[in-house]
């Protein structure tokens, strides 16, 4: 995942371990996720915050660039970290939404609300990183065992 980053600081991600999809998280626009895509050769899935319906407004113009999209809840205000901060957010805002690239569903997503997440959203797919964790930036074996068990069902 980046914020915002550079291009020599993907550069030196990608020197270090061959990624096969860049995840942008932070602010980047739809000019930057081409010229991404077009620079590193590889697939771009953007991150988009979703607190309203009109959120999707942003789907429209990143569409045309890149591969993925996550919707993620959106940062509450003055967070220090981008993404859903383990909240979720109204996932009845994607049901029935026809979205024009393969997506996946994060933000707050646990092995308590997962297959209700998928079902009310229609996520073919999730992304998960604080609920499957026992302390903050420590997975939990248990836990993410407990997730795709629940993600499964």
């Amino acid at each position: 995942m980046f914020v915002d980053a550079t291009d020599d600081a993907i550069a030196a991600v990608l020197a270090a371990v061959p990624l096969d999809i860049l995840q942008l998280q932070g602010a980047e626009t739809p000019e930057r996720a081409a010229a991404l895509r077009a620079r590193f050769g590889l697939p771009v899935m953007k991150a988009l915050g979703i607190g309203v319906a009109e959120d999707f407004a942003a789907v429209d113009a990143f569409a045309p660039v890149v591969d993925w999209f996550l919707f993620d809840a959106k940062p509450p205000p003055g967070a220090a970290l981008p993404g859903g901060n383990a909240a979720p957010f109204e996932w009845r805002l994607l049901a029935g939404r026809v979205i024009p690239k393969p997506w996946l569903l994060a933000g707050g997503l646990t092995a308590a609300n997962v297959a209700e997440a998928i079902r009310t959203a229609g996520a073919p797919g999730v992304d998960v990183s604080s609920g499957v964790e026992r302390a903050r930036g420590v997975k939990d074996p248990a836990l993410i065992r407990a997730f795709i068990t629940a993600a499964r069902g």
